[in-house]
């Protein structure tokens, strides 16, 4: 398993976004981490694929306010800023057992998929396309 990083640390462009929610934070959470809602405060946390309960991902941070109490994260939508260059297209995005982190394989709940890498042309025609993260997390 491989786990994914953000090509710029703190950058993520949202390029569609369908659905998504703002809440203040449980813990320290950064721009590009899965994040899942804490059933004893309605807060967001850091989710991860290690057991049931930890794997619920609720979406993906994509914003944070200044003082850092509180973020919006993206459940249905498409996001420009992962480094996806190693996988293919279609290829699905899972969470990894790592607290927030997304990765190229399924962690211990094999069940916790975000997304897919999808095509997109941001640059001139006749280029290779570009890989974005379509997340699509399903209840």
């Amino acid at each position: 398993m491989t786990n994914l990083a953000l090509t710029t640390a703190g950058s993520l462009h949202v390029v569609e976004s369908n659905k998504q929610m703002t809440l203040p934070f449980a813990e320290t959470v950064a721009i590009g981490q899965a994040v899942r809602i804490d059933t004893t405060n309605g807060k967001w946390t850091l989710a991860k694929a290690t057991a049931t309960g930890e794997a619920r991902a609720w979406g993906i941070l994509v914003s944070k306010d200044g003082a850092g109490a509180a973020g919006t994260a993206v459940r249905d939508g498409v996001l420009d800023g992962f480094a996806l260059s190693a996988l293919d297209f279609d290829a699905i995005v899972y969470l990894s057992d790592t607290d927030g982190t997304l990765a190229d394989s399924a962690g211990t709940v094999t069940t916790a998929l975000l997304g897919r890498v999808i095509p997109a042309t941001a640059t001139t025609t006749g280029t290779a396309y570009d890989k974005l993260l379509q997340v699509e997390i399903n209840v």
